[in-house]
């Protein structure tokens, strides 16, 4: 099964991406985390334009996090085929969702991406810009309200999204998680 935690900066996707990591794990099953961007030579690249420290602009950052990910997804196929469980910190529908808020153009965005395998789960968690500029500690370019709610827009845009209020308290947040999560693992 492959889990993709996704939403704009600050809603709690790597908590909760590692919080249910270590809850399938103590439930007995393998699980690989992961998360975009990677730590390989584009990834620590990408985490430099991120900080503020290089520019580059929308597009290059698109296809950076594009060519990042198709390192990243032989990695992903590579424990799907052991038969683990994937819970990925963000995937390709960040960089539609913030390449989009930044102008590009969506269809080109996906069609781009069209090489990366569908997530069996994406969770958005959702929170509003206005919060999540409040939590948004990194300091990283897009951590900006206005940009936010642009960002949660094109989010909205995905069909297959199960979509949890993160604004609840972080249990409860989780305990809704593990819920879709069981599920979809009771169906297999």
């Amino acid at each position: 099964m492959f889990i993709v935690f996704e939403g704009v900066d600050g809603c709690g996707k790597s908590t909760h991406a590692k919080l249910l990591t270590q809850w399938l794990r103590k439930r007995g099953k393998n699980v690989f985390y992961t998360a975009e961007p990677t730590n390989g030579e584009v990834g620590v690249l990408i985490r430099k334009i991120l900080s503020g420290k290089i520019t580059a602009d929308p597009k290059t950052l698109a296809l950076l996090f594009t060519a990042d990910r198709a390192q990243h997804v032989l990695e992903i196929e590579k424990h799907l085929r052991k038969g683990h469980i994937v819970v990925s910190d963000r995937y390709y529908h960040s960089t539609v969702a913030y390449q989009a808020a930044q102008g590009i153009d969506r269809n080109w965005l996906l069609k781009l991406n069209n090489f990366a395998p569908n997530a069996d789960i994406v969770l958005y968690l959702d929170v509003s810009a206005k919060d999540a500029e409040m939590r948004a500690r990194s300091g990283e370019i897009f951590e900006k309200k206005e940009f936010l709610a642009k960002v949660r827009r094109e989010y909205m845009k995905f069909k297959r999204l199960d979509i949890v209020d993160a604004t609840e308290e972080k249990k409860t947040v989780q305990d809704k998680i593990r819920e879709i999560v069981s599920d979809a693992l009771d169906k297999r």
